[in-house]
């Protein structure tokens, strides 16, 4: 009798535990959208900037804690230089600079994050990465096209999660400092800057997209962090464990008599 009603107990538990893991969020993927590219290149390595720390940061953020395998889809200065690649590996992580590799999802899938910086990229694969769980890392400023053009170049993929390039390069220049508490930020105090093109949240209502650090009115650092809603189980499926849990009790009720 007992271990009869220990089955039905296990068998139970077990069903409550495969609707726990429907209903936990499915978490999409992470964008940093920096407004400068300078900020990451050797000019951007002295002090009283912290660029090594604000990349490895990111790559941290980007895959929840661990060490990560990166790609810089770019040839441009800003991800491309010695600083930025000694600061990634020293920390443990790959980073592979190529623009190559061709640029589909199944290859970016490969790594867990694409960093990006003036070199152009299909929005669509961008987008359909990011919303398989995929991480983007995309610095403006680079002068590719002059200011709209550059704004345009990302502008499907940015809208699509509430970001956005402003139009024209807003002129900041310098070491500026950070005050914000965000992950990407812990241990950064100032960051380098030469006439970038501004970081937008063109969706203010939304909690997924945000610009973090602003100067003198102009979004420097922007990110989005997605996720999927929880998962509610159909009517159905409550009605099976509501008459599971009913006939379990039933069983067990008549086998003590």
């Amino acid at each position: 009798m007992k271990q009869m009603y220990k089955k039905v107990k296990i068998m139970l538990l077990s069903f409550v535990a495969v609707l726990f893991c429907l209903s936990i969020n499915a978490h999409a993927g992470k964008i940093v959208l920096a407004n400068d590219e300078w900020t990451l290149s050797n000019s951007g390595f002295f002090s009283p900037n912290d660029p090594g720390v604000f990349a490895t940061n990111v790559g941290s953020w980007f895959t929840g804690g661990s060490t990560g395998n990166f790609l810089a889809y770019s040839s441009n200065f800003g991800l491309t230089q010695s600083s930025l690649a000694n600061a990634m590996t020293s920390a443990g992580n790959a980073w592979t600079v190529s623009t190559a590799v061709p640029f589909t999802l199944a290859t970016l899938q490969s790594y867990d994050a694409v960093f990006l910086s003036g070199n152009s990229a299909s929005n669509s694969v961008l987008i359909d990465y990011v919303n398989a769980g995929g991480n983007v890392y995309l610095a403006g400023g680079t002068g590719w096209g002059g200011s709209v053009a550059e704004a345009n170049q990302w502008k499907a993929f940015l809208n699509n999660f509430g970001l956005g390039f402003g139009t024209y390069y807003n002129g900041i220049a310098g070491s500026i400092a950070i005050d914000n508490s965000h992950p990407i930020f812990a241990g950064v105090d100032h960051l380098y800057q030469n006439n970038g093109n501004d970081a937008l949240d063109i969706l203010a209502l939304d909690p997924q997209s945000t610009v973090l650090v602003s100067y003198n009115g102009h979004g420097l650092y922007a990110v989005y962090e997605s996720y999927t809603p929880p998962t509610v189980p159909e009517p159905s499926t409550f009605v099976l464990l509501a008459a599971g849990l009913a006939g379990a009790g039933f069983f067990v009720r008549r086998r003590k008599k």
